[in-house]
């Protein structure tokens, strides 16, 4: 079981470090300052980054890509991370758990105490 939960919390942490870079930010309007503080991240946004807009009104809506750590200074801001990463582990650990009942066919403690021994 400790193995289990390893390798589940190791998915989780590998999801919540990639979840930047699935979730874009999308912007309707042309705002006033082309100077943008966006945060990206999922389900709890957590990386911080101040990217430069496109001057052009015809280019909103805008959908705003993620730009790697290496490429652009980013903020991590840690207790979303974290609700980020135990959002991600429980969700995994449910589904990990009720698809390892359905293939082991163990017996709810309500199925073991209707069977006579």
């Amino acid at each position: 079981m400790k193995n289990r939960v390893m390798i589940i919390g190791i998915i989780a942490l590998a999801f919540s470090i990639i979840s930047p870079f699935i979730f874009n930010a999308y912007i309707e309007e042309k705002p006033d300052e082309l100077e943008k503080t966006l945060i990206f991240g999922g389900p709890f946004p957590f990386a911080e980054q101040t990217l430069t807009l496109p001057e052009d009104k015809n280019s909103y809506p805008a959908i705003i890509d993620f730009e790697s750590p290496m490429d652009e200074k980013t903020a991590i801001k840690w207790i979303p991370l974290l609700l980020t990463f135990m959002s991600y582990f429980l969700l995994f650990f449910s589904i990990y758990s009720i698809i390892a009942r359905f293939i082991n066919g163990r017996p709810t403690r309500k199925e073991k105490e209707d069977k006579p021994e």
